[in-house]
């Protein structure tokens, strides 16, 4: 790899919007009173487009840390937002799913985290975001199968 910078790097790269999106995001809740960080907007939206599933589910869907995804089920249980309740297949786990209370504010964040990613894609024009998009989805693949 010829002039090799950190800096440059599609990895400092992505990580670096990553972690600005999620700054951003979880800023825009909190202006309108949503006390939820970003993390745990992946766990709710990942339970809210799919079936009620376990913590470990979760973690694989979000390639998340078993701790971290406590950490954010926890905080969003203590709220309302989710609850958990015993797995009739095996009783040593827990399903997750969203609670009625949760409806609303999954609306009003989806119309916040919308906002954030027009904000965010301001200035880039469709094609230039389409292939961006392409080539990050094969990054994505790329580095799925290199962790197998």
């Amino acid at each position: 790899m010829k002039n090799y910078s950190h800096q440059q790097s599609l990895g400092h790269l992505t990580g670096l919007a990553s972690r600005l999106f999620n700054r951003l995001l979880t800023l825009r809740f909190k202006d309108v009173g949503i006390d939820m960080t970003a993390e745990q907007w992946g766990v709710i939206l990942v339970l809210k487009n799919s079936e009620p599933m376990t913590q470990s589910q979760i973690c694989e869907l979000l390639y998340l840390e078993k701790s971290s995804v406590s950490r954010s089920i926890d905080g969003l249980e203590k709220r309302g937002w989710i609850e958990r309740q015993r797995s009739p297949h095996d009783s040593r786990s827990k399903i997750v799913m969203l609670t009625e209370k949760s409806l609303g504010v999954v609306e009003q964040c989806e119309e916040i985290a919308a906002s954030v990613l027009q904000d965010a894609q301001q200035g880039i024009d469709d094609a230039e975001l389409q292939a961006s998009k392409q080539n990050l989805s094969q990054v994505i693949t790329s580095l799925r199968q290199l962790n197998r």
